[in-house]
């Protein structure tokens, strides 16, 4: 008998030696486990950013991108309704500045002696904005980050605008509670501050950033919808063959129609927010607001279909 006890003792020994191995092995392997799963959701998480990353240099599809610059309108009618109180000059429509800049020649109208500088500013800044963001056909113009880089810096160029009038640092622009007369003191104190030329400041920022506006109107191929001149916009609706057409069958129509409308509330919205306390500051953070929109937008846009001989082929054949 001594001996199976002694058997039975040595097989009992040698079950509870294995006991801690197999529970350290269980930690182990779910120590293992638990690292595969954190390095397999890092693997996710940075392809998922890869993923995004490339999607930035996908083209947009234009499938309501008419949306973006119709909003940009009411940029146009809320900034003038700003430029044009604090200078007496125009922001984005350039065409009234030119008639301003030409009256200058005659010293006219009276008692403006700088206002054809203010005009000349305004349209130099645009101009130069033109140029400046056409330059952005190199860079795949249609791609999304390139359409919200350029949001962006437009965006920029009003908040700046904005903290110059929300500061006090240009008078002219950082007037409130605006009274629809003037007593004599105050109009002559309108006129000092319009005749700074502090004002130049703020007003080229406006028009710089307003030549990249139109610019992505006609680089996304919606020149009906210019964002910042009415005076076509009136011709070419009136002028339309299809008018009256079906809402359905004249998108063009339909964009002139709500180009018009969005300009003209921009500047009734800005005018009303001059009367109040928020004053010409608010007019142009909304502004700038709408473009820092429209920039994050655009990087979250549907991608452009790409054609199945290039997806596959590399190329098209």
């Amino acid at each position: 008998m001594a001996p199976d006890i002694e058997a039975s003792d040595s097989t009992s020994n040698s079950n509870s030696d294995a006991k801690p191995h197999t529970s350290s092995t269980t930690a182990q392997n779910a120590i293992t486990n638990h690292a595969g799963d954190k390095k397999s959701t890092t693997t996710t998480l940075k392809t998922r950013l890869a993923d995004s990353l490339a999607q930035l240099r996908d083209d947009v599809s234009l499938g309501y991108a008419d949306i973006p610059i119709l909003a940009c309108c009411t940029v146009s009618g809320l900034c003038d309704s700003v430029a044009f109180n604090a200078t007496g000059t125009f922001a984005s429509m350039q065409t009234g500045n030119t008639i301003f800049l030409a009256l200058g020649a005659s010293s006219l109208p009276a008692n403006q002696p700088t206002l054809w500088l203010r005009a000349l500013v305004s349209i130099l800044a645009f101009l130069l904005g033109c140029l400046t963001f056409s330059k952005s056909r190199h860079l795949h113009p249609q791609r999304k980050a390139t359409l919200s880089i350029s949001f962006l810096i437009q965006a920029c160029f009003i908040f700046t605008a904005a903290a110059l009038a929300q500061t006090g640092a240009v008078p002219a622009f950082g007037k409130a509670l605006i009274a629809t007369s003037l007593t004599d003191a105050q109009l002559a104190q309108h006129e000092a501050d319009e005749e700074s030329p502090l004002v130049f400041i703020p007003l080229a920022l406006l028009a710089f950033q307003f030549g990249g506006q139109i610019v992505t109107s006609r680089i996304l191929g919606f020149n009906e919808v210019p964002t910042n001149v009415l005076t076509s916009l009136y011709c070419d609706l009136l002028s339309d063959p299809g008018l009256l057409k079906g809402v359905r069958e004249n998108p063009k129509r339909n964009r002139r129609v709500v180009a018009i409308v969005l300009i003209v509330l921009g500047g009734v919205v800005g005018g009303w927010l001059q009367h109040s306390r928020a004053g010409m500051s608010a007019a142009l953070w909304t502004a700038g607001g709408i473009k820092f929109v429209i920039a994050v937008a655009w990087v979250a846009w549907r991608s452009k279909a790409v054609p199945k001989s290039v997806a596959v082929g590399g190329g098209e054949k």
